[in-house]
């Protein structure tokens, strides 16, 4: 699938490398006065988890706004089209700007459409209240003058798309967001018993250790592409337990894979996984 082709929704949502989940929504304005003095840029930049339940999940992103000591400031939109699915290993620059120093605190993005394929076809997606007051994120991060903040933003799609019982389609986001250079990656690949590649295997990243969220948290999770490799996006600086799980038919393959150590603005490439 090509970017600009299936980059149809989230794309002024920005990949906002700051850290925590989506809460409600609110509302405002631009607000010029707001900030400690001088300037600085924001970039939002947006990576997302595979689903292996849909082939495509296209938004339409309107604008991005980011809260600074009460006041919100437009960010630019670079891309208003994407295709989610497009940025399971690599993100993209959604929204760019010049904005007033200070503390931010929230971000909020406004998307008017959205599209899922599935086996069965391409249908709307409801998206609760976003297109009036947007999807709030929290955020902690700091712009001092001259400075460039970019934040990642990190879009779990099979935790953020829920298909009702009727087949209706309901968009409710879960976003992981951190300060994208006090961030880390893990990839790697995932063979099965047999040794052949194993896509469609669900990674998890458990956090074990370091002081950045409670022993135990699952930190996040992804699938395995069509070629066995994964990449798990957004993860603060420790120690991380991966658990590997594949179902074909009735047969269950597992690995656990412990000790794995993540450090700040780099990937950390755990190799070959074989499933069990």
């Amino acid at each position: 699938m090509m970017l600009v082709k299936r980059l149809k929704a989230f794309a002024a949502c920005g990949l906002l490398a700051l850290g925590l989940a989506i809460i409600g929504c609110g509302g405002g304005g631009d607000d010029g006065t707001t900030g400690s003095g001088g300037r600085g840029t924001m970039n939002v930049r947006l990576a997302d988890a595979l689903d292996p339940t849909i082939t495509a999940l296209v938004i339409n992103v309107t604008r991005v706004e980011a809260n600074v000591d009460g006041g919100w400031q437009s960010i630019p939109v670079q891309e208003t089209e994407v295709d989610l699915l497009d940025l399971v290993k690599n993100d993209i620059l959604l929204a760019t700007g010049d904005v007033p120093a200070g503390h931010y605190n929230q971000v909020r993005v406004f998307i008017d459409s959205a599209t899922v394929t599935d086996s069965e076809g391409t249908h709307n997606v409801t998206i609760p209240s976003s297109e009036q007051t947007g999807i709030k994120l929290n955020v902690n991060a700091d712009i001092e003058p001259n400075q460039i903040v970019t934040l990642l933003l990190d879009f779990n799609v099979d935790k953020s798309l829920i298909k009702t019982g009727s087949g209706v389609y309901k968009l409710k986001p879960v976003i992981p967001v951190v300060v994208k250079v006090l961030s880390g990656t893990i990839t790697g690949m995932v063979h099965d018993s047999a040794g052949a590649v194993a896509p469609d295997t669900h990674v998890r990243a458990i956090y074990t250790g370091g002081g950045n969220y409670p022993d135990g948290t699952e930190v996040n999770t992804n699938y395995t592409l069509d070629d066995g490799t994964f990449k798990l996006w957004a993860l603060l600086p420790g120690t991380y337990t991966l658990e590997f799980s594949r179902t074909v038919g009735e047969t269950t393959e597992t690995k656990t894979v412990e000790g794995v150590v993540v450090t700040a603005n780099s990937n950390t490439d755990v190799g070959m996984v074989m499933l069990e």
